[in-house]
């Protein structure tokens, strides 16, 4: 016997960007469903620095740009969620640090303070006296100048926590090659089709279905037989330096090129033992063609080369590697805001940064406030877990 459900909307991940955009429309109204193949943040989000860009970091090379205009109103939208205001209730996430320090490499100093003291970036930078440098500059070896640049850091696996609570009771496991499969029709979702645990069949109807599953759009895209947009891949190799007694430090670099050589944050792994996490220019192009231990060693070479007073004997060395999915621009950069497009009753959705998922959310409300045909009701399969950051992984 086959059960009939109807819902407004379903969301098809279980990141960032999915649970963030679900929260939104049911608190919107909307009757929704949310189907994930793997654990909560799997991927992606949880390989997050866990940055709310501003976008300054977009701004190293001297000028603003379409990314760092775009980002400019994220902190605010997430520092508002942080204190339980709007739609998504962040409250008990744990914001890591309130602001970065911008720091320069030593021969790039003039152009950092006429560009970073300029009007055009007044109220999205401060400079910092030497008095009040943090632990990691607190040395006359660095020359230096530091900026305090209010982008928070924010805490990706408490994030989803909150994120996965408010919707909970409607969001399930499936398993796209088992018990799940899209019925398609001339480019559309007809129906999504789910065996359930008691080996019952669900036929699952909606007016909108929502593609937020990061690296897995594109499979879904090509099942579906939509040709655009398509899906490009961008892989980086982070850099994990860890050791029980490191300070805080949550700092963007700037040097020469346009990109931050380092970008490094400070988390904690589940035995409680401190780590800075690395990312930047350091993580992409030649760091991603680099194995394990080339990348390691140029890691240290930097640390060694431009902040040799920093003490990390006995620190374990290791990286990961991420996937960042995007839609395919013809350069090849990643898109200035988040992506969001309705084809007939699919919308495809990427957000392209952690921090733009508020405005992706918002976006596919836009895009889904007139369905409303929807009914309440449950499915008898698993709920998902929430997955491991990088540096928890065996």
């Amino acid at each position: 016997m086959v059960r009939t459900a109807h819902c407004d909307t379903v969301i098809i991940g279980g990141g960032v960007a999915a649970l963030w955009t679900a929260n939104v429309l049911k608190s919107a109204g909307q009757s929704i469903v949310v189907l994930t193949d793997s654990p909560l943040g799997a991927g992606q989000t949880l390989a997050a620095q866990g940055v709310i860009h501003g976008g300054v970091k977009y701004a190293v090379a001297g000028k603003l740009t379409d990314s760092s205009e775009t980002l400019a109103g994220m902190p605010g939208r997430w520092l508002a969620a942080m204190r339980g205001e709007g739609p998504v209730d962040l409250r008990e996430a744990t914001l890591l640090s309130d602001h970065q320090i911008l720091w320069s490499l030593p021969n790039v100093v003039s152009q950092v303070v006429s560009f970073f003291g300029s009007k055009a970036l007044r109220g999205r930078s401060a400079a910092i006296a030497r008095e009040d440098y943090p632990a990691v500059f607190d040395t006359p070896d660095y020359r230096g100048r530091l900026f305090r640049i209010d982008e928070p850091v924010v805490d990706p696996v408490s994030v989803m926590q909150e994120l996965a609570k408010s919707v909970a009771d409607v969001t399930w496991q499936v398993d796209w090659e088992a018990n799940a499969k899209l019925l398609t029709d001339e480019g559309q979702i007809s129906a999504i089709e789910i065996i359930q645990t008691d080996g019952s069949t669900c036929r699952l109807e909606a007016g909108n279905h929502v593609l937020a599953a990061g690296a897995g759009n594109g499979p879904f895209l090509v099942q579906i037989g939509i040709e655009e947009p398509r899906q490009q891949l961008r892989p980086l190799h982070q850099l994990v330096i860890r050791r029980k007694d490191l300070p805080p430090f949550y700092s963007v670099c700037v040097g020469n090129g346009p990109k931050p050589p380092i970008v490094v944050t400070t988390h904690h792994d589940s035995a409680g033992r401190t780590l800075w996490y690395v990312g930047g220019d350091l993580a992409e192009q030649s760091g991603v063609d680099r194995d394990e231990s080339s990348q390691i060693q140029a890691g240290r070479a930097f640390f060694a080369k431009w902040l040799p007073w920093i003490d990390l004997s006995g620190a374990e060395w290791f990286t990961c590697r991420v996937d960042r999915a995007e839609p395919l621009t013809g350069t090849g950069d990643r898109p200035p805001g988040a992506y969001c497009r309705r084809l007939g009753n699919v919308i495809v959705a990427w957000p392209t940064k952690l921090a733009l998922a508020p405005a992706l959310a918002e976006a596919v409300l836009n895009e889904t406030s007139g369905y409303r045909f929807g009914e309440r009701f449950t499915l008898d399969l698993p709920r998902p877990g929430l997955a491991k950051p990088p540096w928890d992984l065996p």
